[in-house]
């Protein structure tokens, strides 16, 4: 190997098997930053971010130019470091060339290919190699700005997981001395990777060694006290209890690879597009999911319809895909209510097994066939739910919610609307990005009626490509605000039928006539719904207040603090509500479901 760079520990670089580890502090983050990003171009603006916490300016451009030149002078290329004008920089290694990061994942991938079809001999020997291949945290040596400081927790959860993948595949090889072999890694892990220490645990019990077991549990809730001020969670608590057994205890607990929920389909498969925009709140999603402090977390991924929930929930799934390797599950609760989903799920556990009736008595067959797994529940369009019911037993699996209200659970990642940029981009990936080049004004006069929503982007994208012979400009001047809410399986007016359905019949009628209002201004007061619309104050209160839990609405900006609170309803949310009481009086759609039942 010509040029072999290591992140997974300490920094290391090396040419021709001679270290040339750059010791200046500056250009060993430089160095890191690169190597924690490997084919991809590193903006100017991250580079300087990360090295200084400043904004991108001339003077910081040519040191980093200064940078890199010696980086490239170390590695012995120019092209290791490929330039992208006005962009920023990318680590370019060659086939020959060797980072450890990439290889460690490709060995994770590799050992789950083999535990997928139940090779558990191989996958063991290759989780092995990557186990080997860890030297300790990553970049435990480098001085982490804001940008590393992420890379390092997505890799480090990367490594961890490794070795918890490990040693569970050991234990259920009946192998405890592969597992204590791992002792003094182990020890030197943050005590909150509980399933580590479990893991442990049941190795010495295993190995009848239940004295060092018990030191151990009790060294570890000592630290967790010390340093956190936690107890034990379950994971650690019950391989404790298992630990102190009279029979040597099985370390994990045998769970089906997971299908699909759905009655009529042998897999499902949550459809993954790409997130644009919503970087920072995908990270962050990632490490609530599968971070160390985590027990049995459930995460909502809250947003306003349209702003794209459902594909952000899918990204997230197929991120976190190795952290819960006994599968996923999918409900979409718009379409189903809480026992029909526990009867897919049920189904997909145990494929052919009876399905009990009852919310309760398959929620309990539901907590049986999970106590051991580690497993990712994915429910979709969530408005009300049995959350327990739904929630998997084991403290090793998590749920993420895609809805409109953050009250279900603590931890929540809310989704904002896009800026005019990002809305480009979903455009763009619709149409072309030479036919939006060609016209960049008329495309950004466009995704500006789009009110931040990328779904709403989406749509007009696929309107816009079935008519290639005409301008954007003309499309633009043709369409004015009017711009449309569905085209193929692309439709806000489902979204926001969602939102609404917890509307009872007399909020769900007025709404309807509220959206039929062309005397409507752009912020609308309580008093002035009350008054227009001929309805009590307090209901009409009732009804601006429903439609900013359900993120139809948002409070407009007060411009004194005593000045009347006001609301700001998008437009293309009442062009939606308009649609469906169209549909609804032609009998082509029902109302919403509560309000037909009030």
């Amino acid at each position: 190997m010509t040029i072999r760079i290591e992140i997974v520990g300490a920094l290391r670089a090396s040419l021709h098997g001679t270290p040339v580890t750059p010791s200046q502090p500056k250009l060993r983050g430089l160095l890191a930053l690169m190597a924690a990003n490997p084919g991809t171009v590193v903006r100017h603006e991250t580079i300087t971010d990360e090295l200084w916490s400043e904004p991108l300016s001339t003077k910081r451009a040519r040191i980093v130019q200064t940078y890199v030149s010696q980086l490239r002078k170390l590695l012995g290329a120019a092209e290791v470091c490929a330039h992208t004008p006005k962009v920023g920089y990318r680590l370019d290694l060659g086939a020959a060339d060797y980072l450890d990061a990439e290889h460690l994942q490709r060995l994770r991938d590799t050992a789950e290919a083999h535990l997928r079809v139940g090779e558990q001999a191989a996958a063991a020997d290759v989780l092995g190699l990557a186990v080997d291949l860890c030297r300790g945290e990553v970049l435990s040596d480098v001085s982490l700005g804001p940008v590393l400081r992420l890379a390092k927790a997505r890799l480090d959860l990367v490594r961890v997981g490794v070795l918890e993948r490990y040693l569970r595949v050991q234990l259920d090889l009946g192998r405890p001395d592969a597992v204590l072999a791992q002792v003094d890694r182990v020890v030197r892990e943050d005590p909150r990777h509980e399933q580590l220490y479990a893991s442990l645990l049941l190795g010495f019990a295993v190995a009848g060694q239940r004295a060092r077991a018990t030191d151990l549990f009790h060294d570890v809730r000592a630290r967790l006290a010390r340093e956190s001020g936690l107890e034990p969670g379950l994971a650690l608590r019950s391989a404790f209890e298992r630990a102190l057994q009279d029979e040597p205890p099985r370390a994990v607990a045998e769970v089906r690879q997971l299908r699909g929920p759905r009655h009529d389909r042998p897999e499902q498969v949550l459809p993954v597009g790409d997130v644009v925009g919503h970087g920072t709140q995908l990270e962050f999603a990632r490490v609530e999911l599968t971070g160390a402090s985590r027990s049995a977390p459930v995460v909502a991924v809250v947003g306003a319809p349209g702003v794209g929930t459902t594909t952000f929930c899918a990204r997230v799934a197929e991120e976190t895909r190795a952290a819960f390797p006994d599968g996923r599950l999918l409900g979409d609760l718009g379409a189903h209510n809480s026992a029909e989903v526990l009867a897919g799920f049920l189904r997909a556990l145990r494929p052919g097994g009876t399905v009990p009736d009852g919310l309760a008595a398959r929620s309990r067959l539901f907590h049986r066939y999970t106590r051991d797994a580690r497993l990712l529940v994915v429910l979709d369009n969530v408005s009300e739910m049995d959350l327990p019911a739904l929630t998997p037993a084991s403290p090793g699996s998590a749920v993420l919610l895609g809805c409109a209200s953050r009250d279900l659970t603590p931890v929540a990642v809310e989704l904002p609307r896009l800026p005019i940029e990002d809305l480009v981009t979903v455009f763009a990936s619709r149409v072309g990005r030479p036919r939006v080049d060609r016209e960049p004004a008329a495309t950004e006069a466009l995704v500006a009626r789009c009110g931040g929503l990328p779904l709403v982007a989406a749509i007009l994208g696929e309107v816009v490509r079935f008519r290639p012979h005409w301008s954007l400009a003309r499309l633009a001047q043709r369409m004015g605000a009017d711009l449309p809410v569905t085209a193929g399986q692309l439709d806000l007016t489902a979204s926001v039928f969602r939102a609404v359905e917890g509307m009872n019949r007399s909020q769900w009628a007025t709404l309807a006539r509220l959206a039929h209002r062309e005397d409507r201004p752009d912020a609308i007061s309580a008093e002035w719904v009350s008054r227009v619309l001929s309805l009590p104050l307090a209901d009409a209160v009732a009804l601006l207040e429903q439609l900013t839990r359900v993120r139809l609405a948002d409070h407009a900006p007060r411009s004194r603090p005593d000045s009347p609170l006001r609301y700001r309803v998008e437009p293309l949310y009442l062009r939606a509500v308009r649609t469906l009481a169209a549909r609804s009086a032609c009998g082509d759609t029902q109302e919403p479901r509560r309000a037909a039942s009030t």
